[in-house]
């Protein structure tokens, strides 16, 4: 189940930072980033990408696949031949698969911020979540959130493409400093996406 946790831990948090601003950083700049960033992310229904996927705390631990989202409620991540993970958004759950230790777990999708997401539009005014940092460095735009009342689960920071206005980059840093992070490329949004990819039949029940 640590396993589990771990691997949601890197997928799924760092995509759910749409949020409401912290007040130490509540101004008419910073609102002006998130309501852009939101605005592009809202303008897509389909996703399709490339990612690779890093641990601080493993040594060499990279992890490399393919990311499918279409909205409402519906992604995919496949990771390279020879990783035994899988994991589904469908139907209203979130799903973990490992194919060397034959275990499938299944997650309400509400229940998982992943669903932030994968809803028709997402809103930065979320009261589940708080941005406490927005940053404009050169390219690219950074913003940090936690969950509201539960600093604990660590804090996530999505890296964002100025120019094309593109999620690139998530890094979630937990409270023990271990930090994860996932990087997309070759994103293609609003690409056909073929909804077989999102059905899973559990290969254990008979």
């Amino acid at each position: 189940m640590k396993k589990i946790w771990l691997v949601l831990a890197l997928v799924l948090m760092p995509m759910a930072a749409m949020a409401e601003i912290d007040k130490k950083i509540d101004t008419p700049q910073n609102r002006a980033i998130l309501t852009e960033v939101e605005k592009a992310y809202n303008g897509m229904r389909t996703l399709k990408a490339k990612f690779a996927q890093f641990n601080s705390k493993i040594k060499n631990d990279l992890q490399t696949g393919d990311i499918y989202i279409a909205k409402p409620g519906k992604m995919r991540l496949v990771y390279e031949k020879g990783s035994p993970l899988e994991f589904y958004a469908n139907n209203g759950y979130f799903i973990y698969h490992d194919k060397d230790l034959k275990e499938v777990s299944y997650f309400e999708l509400a229940q998982t911020p992943v669903e932030l997401i994968l809803k028709e539009k997402l809103s930065f005014t979320d009261p589940d979540f708080v941005v406490t940092g927005v940053q404009d460095v050169l390219d690219e735009y950074f913003v940090t959130a936690h969950k509201k009342g539960a600093k604990e689960l660590g804090s996530i920071t999505l890296v964002i493409d100025k120019d094309k206005m593109e999620l690139k980059q998530w890094e979630v840093l937990d409270m023990q400093g271990v930090k994860s992070t996932v990087s997309l490329y070759g994103i293609k949004p609003n690409a056909p996406v073929d909804n077989k990819l999102f059905a899973f039949k559990n290969p254990y029940k008979k």
